[in-house]
């Protein structure tokens, strides 16, 4: 089972903060990043996401939209869970 609940930290050092997925295989959390430039404050913003339904079998794929609270932009990823 894929499981993305937890904190997350990329190797530029922003942190992730993802919240226990929903029934229906949305998520919540907090994102904040380290790399923008911009002269103004970072503030941490919120996260919005979902799964590929939590009981699907094989590698589940995920995706989440992030709006920066101090810039006026959002920011897409995707990415895909590897189950061993």
């Amino acid at each position: 089972e894929c499981d993305l609940k937890g904190l997350w930290r990329n190797e530029l050092v922003s942190n992730m903060n993802l919240l226990a997925l929903d029934t229906a295989g949305t998520f919540s959390g907090s994102y904040h990043t380290t790399m923008v430039a911009t002269n103004k404050q970072i503030l941490v913003s919120p996260l919005q996401g979902a799964q590929q339904h939590p009981g699907s079998k094989g590698q589940p794929t995920f995706s989440f939209t992030v709006q920066w609270q101090f810039i006026d932009s959002t920011m897409a990823f995707v990415g895909q869970c590897f189950v061993d």
